[in-house]
């Protein structure tokens, strides 16, 4: 039978920044994070096996750093800038970091499925799946390096 849950959010305290997260219960499959990411700081270069997500950028300006799910294959790394009112859809499998240029805030929808795998190449944080995946970090580094504005003008 159909129904309406109420549930509460949770707020934790990451090296990036904070976030605040929620997630419908019963037999729903979706959850919602607010992330607050601080000047200067990123996220992991990561990619989930199973689950999509949906970024909606609400503030500050980003860095965006990604690849296609052949990424492995190919080894083509894009980059671009994101402001507010920009979304951006990560499909499953499809590796990507978001860069905090200014203080930033997005929200982030995505599909809630338990014990969902999540890859992470390089974390800032030491937070690293795995070491085997040293050279997909590199090659992403020399892309997003590539977009940085040039701090000495």
């Amino acid at each position: 039978m159909k129904n309406i849950w109420v549930t509460a959010s949770n707020e934790e305290e990451k090296p990036w920044g904070k976030e605040t997260a929620w997630s419908t219960s019963g037999g729903g499959h979706i959850s919602g994070k607010i992330l607050y990411l601080k000047k200067d700081c990123r996220n992991s270069l990561k990619y989930s096996l199973i689950k999509e997500e949906t970024l909606h950028i609400m503030s500050g300006e980003l860095l965006l750093t990604f690849s296609d799910e052949k990424f492995k294959e190919h080894e083509m790394w894009k980059s671009r800038i994101c402001k507010p009112g920009d979304t951006i859809h990560v499909q499953s499998g499809c590796p990507y970091r978001i860069k905090a240029l200014e203080d930033s805030t997005i929200i982030e929808i995505g599909s809630r499925i338990h014990n969902t795998a999540t890859v992470r190449f390089h974390d800032d944080y030491g937070r690293h799946s795995s070491t085997d995946e040293f050279k997909v970090y590199q090659q992403a580094e020399l892309v997003e390096k590539s977009m940085m504005p040039d701090k000495d003008n």
